[in-house]
């Protein structure tokens, strides 16, 4: 009985934490912007990263605290940490520190369980 249990509150946590991974965009952006905020924000969390064109949006968390990170690409695969904080963002916010209203709109969506916006 003691497996089962186990097994099913390892199942259950697998679940969820697939239901609230999500990332978008293309492979090698998203793992370049994974790797360099994982380097800037050591020991957080990513729930999901979004990219679109020169811009991303993170979803992270860190013990009990959680929130967004906002990078801009400044060349090839080299990304630009531009905005990072608790809680969470605003498409408004985004498009004030000069993003494309239309980009701010792409990253806040599709996120399921897990939105930063």
């Amino acid at each position: 009985m003691k497996k089962f249990v186990t097994g099913l509150v390892a199942l259950s946590a697998l679940a969820t934490g697939l239901a609230l991974a999500s990332d978008a965009g293309p492979k090698a952006d998203v793992a370049a912007v994974r790797a360099f905020s994982n380097q800037k924000n050591p020991g957080q969390g990513l729930l999901g990263v979004h990219v679109v064109g020169d811009y991303a949006l993170t979803d992270w968390y860190k013990g009990e605290a959680s929130g967004y990170g906002v990078y801009k690409r400044v060349s090839g695969e080299t990304w630009k940490q531009v905005d990072w904080g608790g809680g969470a963002i605003t498409v408004d916010l985004l498009a004030k520190d000069g993003m494309p209203a239309s980009t701010a709109h792409q990253l806040c969506s599709g996120w399921g369980d897990s939105s930063p916006c």
